[in-house]
């Protein structure tokens, strides 16, 4: 049989006739023709016949025909670039995969990378690395024994557990994206009621690894403990933690009790996740988009969902990065949160929107907003004494004014403020006079005005 992994071998043909005289022992010319597209061998001890049948088994071991799982990123990147075109073959799956046999390798002694009728082939895992050095020692003292027995294994590392939990995260979006794909391109016979609620398992599923603590609950009557955002705040200190809770945000059915419960999550922890901007431009760039994904998360809440929102801001134990739009060091924050006040404008001036919901969530939304803006106008105030403090004159401390001070938040809180609220900002307006020649703190330029939404104080009359 000729031995076509031989560069040699390859060239000799390659060059035809020619060559023949320096063709290896055991090779010929002749040996190989194509029929029906397979490739033809003859050799001393095995008949042709039996060369192909031998083909086939591993062809049909290795290969499943399916481009779907073949070659996904290439047909992806096809895909992408065909969108909207009429296309003979879709970019989906043609079944969904078993997530019992995911289950069943999880809990395997070792990693492996299952094929099916050639055995196990190693496989690099991190869930188990290989050590790279064992090192055997003939004595060891009490003290190194202590040592080792209270020192943790590379299994038992928070952040390799948080790492785990990511990239197991990730394989469920793929297996809701599979879901995706075949509800748009396929008909099932039950509607896709079955594959629906399979998807819903799914994200549940991811919410309960990312253990996303739900404080509304009915059976929640204990308060947040510092410790219950743990195993979320160490995925989202890692760039490609805040990349699959921005996959995770957009894959969740809008203004449902699971994109609550994760935006909760992220108001909870404003400071941890958007404090400060990395210097690294790739980290920076998916905190960005983390916040854009939570902003178009927030818009479709409901009114209740943007006030557990705000209160979830004030039951912080940090203070949120309350900063202007475009701010150097980031405003991530921000953006989510004028996001929410817009979301809340928008729901209580449209009259057919506002008439649905009764008086229980309007005293909710104003109770939290009403704590949300003491927070602000706190914020706001301490920053402008800090400045005219540390800056004694007049135009170095208008431009850090100007440039720390969060004014779109204040223009977006004026909709909702009660009259009490209005003289607050007025007052600070005018603090701000000397300095800043300009009343933009209070300016609100648009339809909307403050008498739009009526006051808590005409509420209790």
């Amino acid at each position: 049989m000729p031995d076509l992994s031989d560069p040699r071998a390859r060239a000799m043909l390659h060059h035809g006739v020619h060559g023949q005289r320096f063709l290896p022992q055991g090779f010929e010319l002749g040996s190989m023709r194509m029929d029906n597209g397979w490739p033809r061998f003859r050799s001393k001890y095995m008949s042709t016949e039996e060369i192909e049948n031998i083909a086939r088994m591993q062809q049909a071991a290795t290969h499943i025909n399916d481009p779907y799982i073949d070659d996904y990123y290439h047909q992806a990147c096809l895909a992408r670039k065909s969108a909207g075109a009429q296309l003979k073959h879709h970019f989906c799956p043609t079944l969904i995969r078993d997530p019992s046999s995911r289950a069943r390798s999880k809990d395997e002694p070792h990693a492996y990378l299952q094929v099916d009728a050639l055995g196990r082939l190693p496989f690099s895992s991190m869930r188990r690395p290989r050590p790279l050095l064992d090192v055997e020692q003939t004595s060891e003292s009490s003290d190194d024994i202590t040592e080792k027995s209270a020192s943790k294994t590379l299994d038992q590392e928070p952040m390799l557990a948080a790492r785990i939990t990511i990239e197991d995260g990730l394989c469920l979006l793929l297996d809701v994206d599979d879901i995706d794909r075949l509800l748009q391109f396929s008909q099932q016979q039950d509607g896709g009621l079955q594959l629906r609620n399979r998807r819903q398992t799914l994200l549940e599923q991811l919410a309960e690894s990312l253990q996303l603590v739900d404080p509304l609950t009915p059976s929640n009557h204990a308060p947040l403990l510092p410790n219950d955002d743990l195993v979320f705040l160490r995925i989202v200190s890692l760039p490609k933690g805040r990349k699959l809770l921005s996959r995770y945000l957009q894959l969740v059915i809008s203004g449902s009790e699971l994109a609550r419960i994760a935006c909760m999550a992220v108001f909870r922890h404003l400071r941890f996740i958007f404090g400060n901007l990395p210097s690294d431009s790739s980290t920076a760039m998916t905190t960005t988009k983390l916040a854009s994904v939570v902003s178009t998360c927030v818009v479709r809440l409901e009114l209740s969902g943007l006030s557990a929102c705000l209160a979830a801001i004030v039951c912080s134990s940090l203070q949120p990065p309350l900063r202007p739009l475009g701010h150097a060091a980031g405003d991530g924050a921000s953006v989510i949160i004028k996001s929410v006040l817009d979301r809340a404008t928008e729901l209580l001036t449209d009259q057919h929107v506002a008439s649905t919901y009764s008086m229980q969530n309007r005293t909710l939304w104003q109770a939290s907003f009403d704590a949300f803006f003491e927070l602000l106008t706190e914020y706001c105030t301490s920053k402008f004494d800090s400045v005219i403090h540390a800056l004694q004159t007049q135009p170095a401390a208008t431009a850090v004014i100007s440039r720390e001070m969060p004014v779109e938040l204040l223009r977006a809180s004026l909709p909702h403020t009660n009259e009490h609220q209005r003289k607050q900002l007025i007052s600070f307006a005018q603090r701000t006079m000397p300095v800043n020649n300009h009343s933009s703190l209070v300016s609100y330029s648009g339809p909307m005005t403050s008498e739009s939404i009526p006051s808590s104080d005409s509420r209790k009359k």
